[in-house]
Order: C-alpha cells, then structure tokens, then sequence
C-alpha cells in the first residue's frame, strides 16, 4: 500500500495542466557522451510521478534517471513498460549555461531493439517551461537501446539511458526495493529554475598553496605623472570647457587645465613677458657681437640667460589664448587625485592632479610573518576584489615579482611583497585595497571543488551533493589549500560526484522547510 501522501501526490500528477508549446521541425544528432546518476532507480519521487504506469488499476513501477553533458542536463521520471501499454514519460531539460529550463524546440525518442528494430517518438509540445510528456507505447519486450535528443533555437544535445527494457506482463517486471530517503534533501527542478543555480563536477586538478594577505593596489611610477602649476594663476574652464573631470580617461597631448594670469604676482602673462625680454636682449647680444662690441664673456652671460629662460617657457608653453597657459597630458590615461576646482587660485608647483595608465599596476600585498617564511616565490595570485564568491586569477604570466620582503612592519608583523600587475581590464582601481591569495610554487593533486560549493554550517564545511535531477545531500568536507578560485577537498567528496555551486543556500534552507518536497505536480 502506498501512503496517503503518495496517494495525494499521484492525484496531483493526473490533474496537471497543458501548457501550449510551439512545434518545430528537428533534424537527428548523433548520441553524446554522458554521465548517468546514481539516482537511475526506483525511488520515492519517481513512484509518485505514476501517472498512467499502472495496469488493471494498480501502480506499477518507475524508474528516475538524471543525466548530464557538457550543454545540459536530463531529469526524467518513466514507468517500466509492459508490451502494448503506454505510459507516460515526464523529461524535465535544463541548459546548464544559466541553468534555465528549456522554452522551445522538441524532444525525438529513440528505441532500438536488439534485432535492430527501431521505434521514434517525437513529442513537440511543452507540458510548461522545461518539462516534456510524451507518451510511450512499446511491442517489443526485452532489452532496448534508448536515446533521447533534444533540438531547440539554442542547443542540441542527446542522452543515452542504459537498462531500459520492456516486460511481457506487470508480474514479471523486477520490484525495486524501497530506498530510505534518510537525510535526502527534496528541491524541484520548478525550484531550482526560478533563482540563481549552478552544479559542477568535482574535478581532480593541482591545487597549489597559498596565503591570504590584503593587498594595496598602486600606480605604477612609469605610468604615473604628477600634473602641477608651473606658475601663479587661476585654474579655469572657459569657452571651450577645458577643464578635464575628475575620473575621465585623457589623450596624451589634450588639455587637461587652464589658468589664466593672477591679478598680481608672477604669473603666466608675466612669465612670457620676461622670455619675450630675454629673447630680444640675446637677439641684440648677438649683432652686438657681430661687430665685436661686447666681449664674449658679455655674450655668453646674455646667451645662458635666455636658453635658461627658453627651457623653461617651452616646458609650460599650451599655446593658450588671451594670455592663458594650457597645461597638456603627458601621457594617456585617467585623472585621479583631483585637488583644485574652477576659479581657485594655484600658486606656481601646487599640484593640480594626477594622471594614471591604469593598464599596468603595482600591487603591494602584506604577507604576515609566518606565511611569508613558507611563502617562496608566488608564481600567481588570485584577486577577491569583487565581494563575496567574486574573484579572478591573475596568471604568472600576467605578473612580474618586483621585490619579496623589504622589511618586517614592527606594528602588523607583515613584509611586503611587490608585483607589477597587468590591468588591462581595470577591474584594479588604484589605491583601493582587497584581499588576495598568493600561491607558492609547490601543490598536490587533489579532488577539488569551485569556492562558491563550499558552505560553513555551524562552524562545520559542508558541501550540497546532487544525488538526483531533484534530490540533494547535505555532506561534511574537509578542506585544503584554495587556489585559483578552487578549493581542494581532503576527505568527503569522491571524483565525479556533482555539487551545487550557486544556490546553496537555498538548497540548505530547503532541507529545514516541511512544505518543500511534498509534491511534483507534473
């Protein structure tokens, strides 16, 4: 006897609504490579998705089989079928790029008898988002080959389901024991399409050692200048707005201030005046010379005065208007450190701003003491600037080690360590500061896992492993050594297992709620 909820949950089944889906002509694709889940037997949910698999009024058998490619992934509940009586397949398919149940397209199923004799079924119609119906009627008992492909605007992918087989009548068809659920968290695939939501295998890959520090991001000094007031004046936008804002990406050569002369002091008008003065006293100096009637020593005076006078007009000469000197970017990139506004006076050497290449930057990290003894040469690091679960790598050959440990911080304990990073991204903003990992050169071979998998549970690491398309278990890890958006699992996981790397939490909290897991209303 089934129980009363299954009872409940099978009426639920019968009574789902159509939801309308648009037919589509398919071609076949060949049968790909894939990973078939522990989950292939007859458990809880999979009776409960009965509908129309009995005979002579009974429940019969069902089987629940997960699959995954590398562009998708299979949930599908189906009975085991008796020759000439139909049952319905439930295929729930899921595009892993976003985890997003499928909106279109069609299903073609595939069995082939050992003799070679193929049956298709084409079903093209969506029951709603994700999830397909068709029903499946068989003549031939015995062993089948059974494939599934999917074709849609977007994908195409196939699944092959091994052990599917057709039985002459209901009492020859093998009874699957009872699997306790025990602590099998229950989260729909209705569920899981609905939020942010991700799986991934574990993976066997070198994990490196690392050590956290915070790290202070600079401007590198060969791309960075200093922009000052080479004389007392007004910074001003004027007419045509030359003033460059703060934050702005400049052009080497463009106009990034303006001032205009003061109404006393040395300023820009009476700067030139005096090279415009030293100019004519060298020009006379030299007819005087002409006729010898000043001595050279006299010349020479006269010659240095003005090329001294020269240099240094034509190191602020921005050709400007009015009277006006424009101050010009020396280099291209973009303004930081913004300390004057239109209208305020500068004196001459104050400085107006700076100007940054953000493509190359140093990074400065704090290693503390103890890690920085074991620590060696990093040959990579991984930024965690991004906020919580966000990060990249920076490879080791986008880095350069400057130095590794000036002096030791008598206050922190730290050292520093100094790379020269490439930023051609900019997702390195100058002066911030963020924690970042930096990785030694030796590491081991480990079963590993994404970071985002790995959840703490009242002081305890534990991951959420995929036991089925839409059942779970909560499982106790240890962890090693981080690397590369990566942590290494050193007891706990088993290569090839599949955990839940977005949503998690999610899951967790479905493993606390009564209502969820209490129907799959197909």
């Amino acid at each position: 006897m089934k129980s009363l909820r299954h009872l409940i949950l099978l009426l639920m089944v019968s009574a789902s609504f159509a939801y309308g889906g648009e037919g589509h002509d398919h071609g076949e694709d060949g049968p790909a490579n894939s990973q078939q889940s522990a989950a292939e037997h007859g458990h809880e949910h999979g009776e409960e998705a009965g509908d129309g698999h009995g005979h002579d009024g009974e429940e019969g058998e069902s089987r629940a089989v997960t699959l995954w490619t590398d562009k998708m992934e299979l949930f599908m509940e189906y009975p085991v079928l008796t020759a000439n009586q139909p049952g319905r397949f439930i295929i729930h398919l899921t595009i892993l790029d976003g985890f997003q149940p499928v909106r279109e397209g069609g299903v073609k199923l595939t069995f082939v008898t050992s003799d070679g004799h193929a049956h298709h079924v084409v079903e093209t119609e969506l029951l709603r988002e994700g999830i397909f119906t068709p029903t499946v009627e068989l003549h031939d008992v015995g062993t089948h080959e059974f494939a599934i492909v999917y074709n849609g605007p977007e994908v195409r992918d196939s699944f092959n389901i091994s052990g599917f087989a057709v039985y002459a009548s209901a009492d020859q068809i093998p009874h699957s024991e009872e699997v306790e659920s025990g602590d099998e968290i229950s989260f729909l695939k209705e569920q899981q399409w609905k939020i942010p939501f991700a799986t991934a295998e574990t993976d066997t890959r070198e994990v490196k050692r690392a050590v956290w520090a915070i790290g202070d991001v600079l401007p590198s000094p060969n791309a960075y200048v200093e922009i000052v007031s080479p004389v007392d004046g007004i910074v001003h936008v004027g007419e045509s707005g030359r003033l460059a804002l703060p934050g702005s990406m400049v052009r080497r050569g463009s106009t990034v201030a303006t001032i205009t002369p003061p109404v006393q002091g040395q300023g820009w008008a009476s700067s030139r005046l005096a090279f415009e003065q030293a100019k004519r006293d060298y020009e006379r100096a030299q007819r005087l010379k002409e006729r010898q009637a000043i001595s050279q020593r006299e010349f020479e005076q006269v010659q240095n005065e003005y090329l001294a006078m020269k240099a240094g007009f034509e190191s602020v000469s921005g050709g400007g208007e009015n009277g006006t000197l424009e101050l010009h970017a020396p280099i291209s990139g973009k303004i930081i450190e913004w300390q004057v506004s239109p209208g305020q006076r500068v004196n001459a050497g104050d400085k107006l701003m700076a100007i940054v290449d953000p493509e190359t930057v140093w990074l400065r990290v704090n290693v503390y003491e103890n890690d920085f003894r074991t620590l060696g040469q990093p040959v990579g690091a991984y930024v965690k600037a991004d906020g919580p679960g966000g990060g990249w790598a920076i490879s080791d050959g986008d880095m350069k080690v400057l130095t590794t440990g000036g002096a030791f911080d008598p206050v922190t304990r730290t050292v520093p360590v100094l790379l020269e990073v490439s930023n051609q991204t900019n997702r390195l903003r100058v002066h911030e500061s963020t924690p970042v990992e930096l990785y030694a050169s030796d590491g081991t071979i480990s079963t590993a896992v994404p970071k985002t998998a790995v959840y703490e549970d009242e002081g305890i690491d534990v991951v959420f492993v995929q036991t089925g398309g839409e059942s779970f278990e909560k499982r106790v890890v240890q962890v090693g050594p981080h690397y590369n958006g990566w942590v290494a699992i050193t007891h706990g996981l088993a290569p090839g297992e599949r955990v839940v790397t977005t949503g998690g939490y999610q899951v967790k909290l479905a493993a606390s709620s009564a209502e969820i897991g209490h129907g799959h209303a197909h």
